[in-house]
């Protein structure tokens, strides 16, 4: 009888180990399971921050390619949008069907020594006093120098090409449009203007049955003033259509091929019905 007993507590003892062995192996396959599940997720991350990088770059290659080909020549005054038939490049539209890509980038720039480097020079001959030159140009160099120092931690630190650096590239894109707040808009059309921005907006397209046509704007008017503010990028003109009671008239001051003198016309606030394009400017004289 006793060793009857003894023989079913040791195979008990013997089931219950077989058990606990056969957790323990299920316990280590899922945990194999959970680790490549981690570094399928880890490769997944490392995909998409390549993609995301990638992308950046083709970003950041489209926004210097466009630059250039607004920035002016040497000894032009003014870059014109292309005369009706020509080709031009396609432009991404919102919805208010004006285009708004006026976005300005810093690393698009001319490089120093080349045509469109800031030149104090130029802008106190142009009228504006020495002191307000000199005071924009020490701005110019902080922000510049913050692109600096940016583009050197990211290459030490291998965050050059990652999403990382374009955004924080942006961010000084938008503290050197945040100048315009700080100066008088004329000292900052020329600053624009003479390092190689654009500085002005042209009607790419003109859309049936808009305010625009109604107006009687045209394929390749540079649009100056919008409610009696200089306009400098499609942007600002975007966003000044939904300031503002939306349908009372407002003024849009034009320039035309052609025509000595800006025209003056009046739009309902609000969508306009036109395709918009950066284009390049020689800014009026101060004073």
């Amino acid at each position: 009888m006793l060793s009857a007993l003894l023989a079913l507590s040791l195979a008990g003892g013997a089931a219950g180990w077989l058990r606990l062995r056969a957790a323990g192996e299920r316990i280590a396959a899922l945990e194999r399971q959970l680790a490549g599940g981690q570094d399928r997720a880890t490769a997944d991350a490392a995909e998409r921050g390549a993609l995301a990088a990638q992308i950046a770059r083709l970003e950041a290659a489209l926004a210097a390619a466009t630059a250039s080909a607004s920035a002016p020549r040497p000894g032009a005054t003014a870059t014109k949008p292309a005369p009706p038939g020509a080709s031009v490049p396609a432009a991404s539209e919102v919805a208010t069907n004006e285009e708004e890509s006026g976005a300005l980038d810093l690393d698009a720039a001319a490089p120093h020594g080349a045509v469109g480097v800031f030149s104090a020079d130029r802008l106190i001959a142009a009228g504006f006093r020495r002191e307000d030159v000199a005071r924009f140009r020490a701005r110019l160099d902080e922000i510049e120098m913050k692109r600096l120092y940016l583009r050197d931690q990211a290459t030490r630190e291998g965050w050059l090409e990652t999403p990382r650096f374009a955004e924080e590239s942006q961010s000084l894109t938008g503290e050197f449009l945040g100048l315009r707040g700080e100066f008088d808009d004329p000292l900052y059309d020329w600053a624009l203007y003479s390092t190689g921005h654009p500085n002005r907006v042209a009607v790419r397209d003109v859309i049936s049955g808009g305010a625009g046509e109604s107006a009687g704007l045209q394929r390749g008017d540079v649009i100056l003033r919008y409610d009696d503010r200089l306009v400098l990028s499609p942007n600002e003109l975007v966003d000044a259509t939904t300031q503002g009671r939306a349908g009372e008239l407002v003024a849009l001051e034009v320039q035309r091929d052609g025509e000595r003198a800006p025209r003056r016309i009046f739009v309902p606030r609000g969508p306009i019905g036109i395709n918009l394009a950066p284009t390049a400017l020689q800014p009026p004289p101060a004073g």
